[in-house]
C-alpha cells in the first residue's frame, strides 16, 4: 500500500481496508471486494499468498475505475483487442478464473483479464504496480498499458507506476 499516496485514496474515494478470511460472494471465494459506496477495500489475506500483492493492487484498480467510469471506457479499452474476441456478460459468468501470468500474452497478462473489460485493466494496472516482467508485452497489451497510464495521469498528475 505504500506505493499510493493519502491524497491518491482521498481522490479515488478509498477510506478503509478490511482484512479477513475464507471471502466469498455467493458462495464464490474472492480474493477482495471492492465498495465504492462503504469506500472499503474488503481484502482475504488467506487468498492466495501467491497472488496477494497483486490482488491488493487488482482490487485497488476497482475502487480507482468505481470513481472515475467516465475515465476507463470499457468501450475504448475492448477496442483494443482483436475483432473476434468478446469479454463474458460478468466476471463470475465464465470459467476464466486463471492469475498466472501467461508468457505469451496475446493481449492479455492472465486468463483472468480475457473474463471482462474492468477485471482485464486491474490485471493491466496490477501488473504494473508489481513491476511485471515487460519481456512479453505484445503491441495489444503496449495500447493497454498506455491507456492505464495515461488515465491514471488524469486522475493525479503526480501518480507514479
Amino acid at each position: 500500500m505504500d506505493r499510493y499516496n493519502q491524497k491518491f485514496l482521498k481522490k479515488i474515494n478509498l477510506k478503509y481496508i478490511v482484512l479477513c478470511e475464507d471471502l466469498s460472494i455467493s458462495n464464490i471465494n474472492t480474493a477482495g471486494i471492492p465498495d465504492n459506496v462503504m469506500k472499503t477495500l474488503i481484502l482475504d489475506v488467506k487468498f492466495n499468498e501467491k497472488y496477494f500483492e497483486r490482488v491488493i493492487h487488482h482490487e485497488v484498480f476497482h475502487i480507482i475505475n468505481d470513481s472515475f467510469k467516465e475515465v476507463f471506457d470499457e468501450k475504448v479499452w475492448s477496442d483494443f483487442n482483436v475483432k473476434d474476441f468478446k469479454y463474458a456478460e460478468c466476471s463470475t459468468c465464465t470459467d476464466k478464473i486463471g492469475l498466472d501470468t501467461y508468457k505469451k500474452t496475446e493481449g492479455f497478462f492472465t486468463e483472468y483479464s480475457r473474463s471482462t473489460a474492468s477485471e482485464d485493466m486491474a490485471e493491466v494496472f496490477s501488473h504494473l504496480m508489481i513491476d511485471s516482467n515487460s519481456d512479453n508485452i505484445d503491441p495489444i497489451l503496449e495500447k493497454k498499458i498506455q491507456f492505464i497510464k495515461n488515465n491514471l495521469l488524469k486522475i493525479d498528475e503526480n501518480f507514479i507506476l
